[in-house]
């Protein structure tokens, strides 16, 4: 698959969840196009950036609070570095 092929594809995509108004459908939708090991690989990167935003705690209590290597936590927080203004505050009302 091209690369603007896959970014047309990722743009339907959310679409697609942005049209889905209820938590149980859209839970049917994860579902249906992701694996439970993608899921899982999801919910623990959202447990990252959540503690990242929190930022209660040293990457290293992160990586033993969630059982997952310093090195998982190091690229949640490189990517937090990457991020506009708009998510940063989207982010910080969100997940506090």
């Amino acid at each position: 698959m091209h690369q603007s092929q896959s970014e047309d594809a990722w743009k339907s995509f959310l679409k697609l969840c942005l049209q889905v108004h209820d938590e149980k459908l859209l839970d049917e939708v994860f579902q249906l196009f992701f694996t439970h090991e993608e899921r899982d690989a999801l919910s623990t990167r959202f447990l990252i950036i959540r503690e990242l935003v929190r930022a209660k705690m040293t990457q290293r209590e992160m990586a033993e609070k969630l059982k997952v290597s310093i090195a998982k936590i190091t690229r949640g927080s490189n990517a937090m570095k990457t991020i506009q203004k708009p998510l940063d505050q989207f982010l910080t009302e969100n997940l506090k």
